[in-house]
């Protein structure tokens, strides 16, 4: 297998905005105004803390194992999944014992180089994959292509050999995504590794195949005051170093900035954090495809509404992401209010 790819999860929301009276931190008290022109720093950024676990299933050496998704209800987030959803499925084989994947993938540490192989199998659901009929919910490993080619199957049974790739060293994963991108749209991850002992020759992936467990503080923050009703303010994150999970902040991978309204306070905000792209009331977003800042007055609804501004009801959150992390947290979450 050759060309590396990156794992992509699912875009997640990142910056917070309250409106309305409110303290130095996330649920009262005025502020004095920043002005149009904001710049990111740590004191305004919100702290993220998670786990994502991963129970392995053991599995039967150098065997044609079966691939089965039809369990996904729900994504690694918590939310529903429908099985038209799930375009694509991959197979990745990691260089990493399962422990270390697990702090990679929730660190946001994993690099290309810590695939054992680079390229991972892929199998679409559509139809157009041998042996595999339209709506299918499970797959034969051989069913499997490389680069969307057919790989001969004494080809990849290679990659399925205990002893070339010993168990304590190797850890594989079985990923089901939305799109048909490898490495993107990750919606679940199953876990699985080579066993000399057991005569298991199926992968079941289910809604519990990936638990994420976290902690997110709004309260902390200093959020910022800008003129209400006023769309053009621009955030620049060129300085900030640290990201909101304690990691290095690189500001060229932001992908994403938006902005959402919640009639949620931020105290009920940080209980339902991994819900923040459900319950919008209104959601604003951008693709940032290249610099280190974002014009509010760009950003723009699902339906084409432009941004306006912020005003004094319920809450507003501003978010910046990282769309080729893995972890789906925001690296910068900060707290908007309307100033005098």
């Amino acid at each position: 297998m050759k060309n590396a790819t990156t794992l992509f999860l699912v875009p997640f929301l990142a910056v917070a905005v309250s409106a309305c009276s409110g303290s130095s931190g996330g649920d009262g008290g005025s502020v004095a105004c920043t002005g149009t022109n904001l710049t990111a720093t740590a004191a305004n950024n919100y702290s993220f803390s998670s786990t994502l676990t991963c129970p392995p299933i053991a599995v039967a050496p150098k065997t044609e194992l079966t691939f089965d998704w039809a369990g996904v209800t729900k994504d690694l987030l918590g939310h529903s999944v429908a099985q038209s959803d799930l375009n694509m499925i991959s197979i990745l084989m990691w260089g990493l014992t399962l422990s270390d994947f697990e702090t990679g993938l929730n660190a946001d540490t994993l690099l290309q180089r810590a695939l054992a192989e680079p390229v991972p199998l892929t199998l679409t659901t559509d139809g157009k994959t041998p042996n595999v009929s339209v709506g299918a919910t499970s797959a034969k490993l051989y069913d499997f292509t490389l680069n969307g080619g057919p790989v001969a199957a004494t080809t990849i049974i290679t990659y399925f050999d205990a002893d070339t790739y010993p168990p304590s060293n190797n850890t594989y994963t079985m990923m089901a995504a939305t799109g048909t991108t490898p490495g993107q749209g990750v919606r679940m991850i199953q876990s699985f590794q080579l066993d000399k002992n057991s005569t298991n020759d199926k992968v079941t992936m289910s809604s519990a195949s990936t638990t994420l467990t976290y902690s997110a503080n709004l309260h902390s923050l200093k959020p910022t005051g800008i003129p209400a009703g006023q769309a053009a303010i621009t955030l620049d994150w060129s300085g900030m170093t640290t990201n909101a999970l304690g990691g290095v902040f690189a500001p060229t991978r932001i992908t994403y900035a938006l902005v959402g309204h919640y009639t949620q306070t931020p105290t009920e905000l940080e209980k339902q954090f991994l819900d923040l792209q459900l319950i919008a009331t209104e959601m604003y977003s951008a693709t940032i495809s290249i610099g280190t800042s974002v014009d509010f007055s760009t950003l723009t609804t699902s339906s084409g509404k432009a941004f306006s501004g912020i005003d004094n009801t319920g809450t507003w959150l501003v978010a910046l992401q990282c769309g080729d992390c893995h972890n789906p947290a925001p690296w910068y979450l900060t707290i908007l209010k309307p100033c005098s």
